[in-house]
Protein backbone atom coordinates (compact mmCIF):
# COMPACT_ATOMS: atom_id res chain seq x y z
CA UNK A 1 0.00 0.00 0.00
CA UNK A 2 1.25 3.32 -0.65
CA UNK A 3 1.79 5.60 1.97
CA UNK A 4 1.17 10.09 2.41
CA UNK A 5 4.63 10.65 1.96
CA UNK A 6 4.10 8.69 -1.34
CA UNK A 7 0.64 10.31 -2.49
CA UNK A 8 2.33 13.71 -1.78
CA UNK A 9 5.67 13.27 -3.34
CA UNK A 10 4.08 12.08 -6.29
CA UNK A 11 1.52 15.07 -6.81
CA UNK A 12 3.27 17.61 -5.74
CA UNK A 13 2.86 19.27 -9.11
CA UNK A 14 -0.78 18.39 -9.75
CA UNK A 15 -2.09 19.03 -5.91
CA UNK A 16 -0.77 22.36 -5.82
CA UNK A 17 1.82 22.36 -3.42
CA UNK A 18 3.79 23.15 -6.76
CA UNK A 19 2.02 26.59 -7.20
CA UNK A 20 1.87 28.07 -3.72
CA UNK A 21 0.78 31.63 -3.18
CA UNK A 22 3.39 33.99 -2.25
CA UNK A 23 3.47 37.42 -0.37
CA UNK A 24 3.04 38.33 3.21
CA UNK A 25 -0.71 38.66 3.62
CA UNK A 26 -3.22 35.75 4.58
CA UNK A 27 -3.46 32.79 2.39
CA UNK A 28 -6.22 29.65 2.07
CA UNK A 29 -4.76 27.10 0.27
CA UNK A 30 -6.59 24.37 -1.06
CA UNK A 31 -4.96 21.09 -1.96
CA UNK A 32 -6.49 18.21 -4.47
CA UNK A 33 -4.87 14.49 -4.23
CA UNK A 34 -5.92 11.98 -6.15
CA UNK A 35 -6.24 8.63 -4.08
CA UNK A 36 -7.69 5.51 -5.08
CA UNK A 37 -11.23 5.32 -3.26
CA UNK A 38 -10.13 1.48 -1.88
CA UNK A 39 -7.28 3.19 -0.48
CA UNK A 40 -8.89 5.52 1.24
CA UNK A 41 -9.54 5.71 4.70
CA UNK A 42 -9.06 8.05 7.95
CA UNK A 43 -5.33 7.34 9.04
CA UNK A 44 -4.07 7.46 5.64
CA UNK A 45 -6.14 11.07 4.60
CA UNK A 46 -5.33 12.31 8.42
CA UNK A 47 -1.40 11.28 7.52
CA UNK A 48 -1.62 13.02 3.87
CA UNK A 49 -3.12 16.42 5.63
CA UNK A 50 -0.24 15.96 7.88
CA UNK A 51 2.36 15.58 5.77
CA UNK A 52 1.08 18.46 3.75
CA UNK A 53 0.56 20.76 6.18
CA UNK A 54 4.53 20.00 6.65
CA UNK A 55 5.41 21.16 3.79
CA UNK A 56 3.41 24.41 3.82
CA UNK A 57 5.15 24.85 7.49
CA UNK A 58 8.47 24.97 5.43
CA UNK A 59 7.45 26.80 2.66
CA UNK A 60 6.00 29.60 4.82
CA UNK A 61 8.42 29.59 7.63
CA UNK A 62 7.35 31.39 11.15
CA UNK A 63 3.79 31.65 10.05
CA UNK A 64 0.75 29.32 11.48
CA UNK A 65 -0.49 27.05 9.20
CA UNK A 66 -3.62 25.36 10.34
CA UNK A 67 -6.10 22.50 8.29
CA UNK A 68 -9.45 22.66 8.09
CA UNK A 69 -10.62 19.62 9.04
CA UNK A 70 -12.08 17.01 7.30
CA UNK A 71 -15.97 16.76 7.86
CA UNK A 72 -17.85 14.24 6.40
CA UNK A 73 -17.11 12.81 2.64
CA UNK A 74 -14.11 14.11 1.10
CA UNK A 75 -14.72 12.80 -2.24
CA UNK A 76 -13.60 16.61 -4.08
CA UNK A 77 -13.69 15.49 -8.28
CA UNK A 78 -16.77 13.37 -8.84
CA UNK A 79 -14.97 10.18 -9.50
CA UNK A 80 -14.56 9.25 -5.68
CA UNK A 81 -10.92 9.35 -6.14
CA UNK A 82 -10.22 13.44 -5.28
CA UNK A 83 -9.49 14.64 -1.90
CA UNK A 84 -9.54 18.45 -1.63
CA UNK A 85 -7.48 19.51 1.93
CA UNK A 86 -7.97 23.50 3.03
CA UNK A 87 -5.18 24.98 5.10
CA UNK A 88 -5.16 28.37 6.23
CA UNK A 89 -1.96 30.43 5.96
CA UNK A 90 -1.72 33.57 8.85
CA UNK A 91 0.14 36.53 7.68
CA UNK A 92 3.64 37.30 8.04
CA UNK A 93 3.83 39.44 11.00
Amino acid sequence: MKGAEAYVNDQWHSSGLANLPQGPDAHHVKLHFIVPRDAQFTALITHICEVAQQHLCEFYPGRKVTHKPVVGSVVGDGTGDGLELEFDVAPAN
